[in-house]
């Protein structure tokens, strides 16, 4: 009787040997699975961002052919650095500020200079006027002088 308990044990052993195979193949499938699921994941989150990178690039360009021909108006000069410009606006410049430093690295901007007619400050002239000053710009005390002075020499008389 012993062997055919030895053939039991050993039927019984490769019957557990078989499940326990299985049961290690379907945790190998499933791992598997779980690799893949997390592989197509990552993939799709890669192509969503470089859509959403791509849409952000295509939205910067739009912006800056929209706004280059308004700066153009202002600096014309812009249009020899319009790469350069467009480089700038595509890393978060406005187009405004982008065309500003570019041609300023370049020595290239042409500010509208001021004209400065008095550079001493005031609006007044500094050239005196010969002769005496009309009637119309005397002070007061001037007017109040100016009549003491012609009533005592005789010029004009009240009475």
């Amino acid at each position: 009787m012993q062997h055919m308990a030895d053939e039991l044990d050993l039927d019984t052993l490769d019957q557990e040997l078989e499940k326990e195979s299985k049961v290690e193949k379907r945790i190998k499938d499933l791992s598997d699975k779980v690799k893949l699921t997390s592989n197509e994941r990552d993939e799709l989150k890669r192509l969503s961002d470089s859509k959403d990178q791509e849409n952000a690039t295509l939205k910067k360009e739009n912006e800056f052919l929209n706004s280059f021909g308004d700066v153009l108006g202002k600096h014309p000069e812009a249009s020899a650095f319009r790469e350069k410009i467009k480089e700038k606006v595509l890393k978060g410049y406005s187009v405004e500020d982008a065309t500003v430093s570019t041609l300023v690295s370049e020595g290239k901007l042409n500010s509208p200079k001021e004209k400065v007619e008095n550079p001493a400050g005031g609006s007044a002239t500094t050239q005196h006027p010969s002769g005496p000053k009309p009637i119309s710009d005397l002070s007061r005390d001037e007017k109040r002088a100016k009549l003491l002075e012609a009533e005592s020499s005789g010029e004009l008389s009240i009475y």
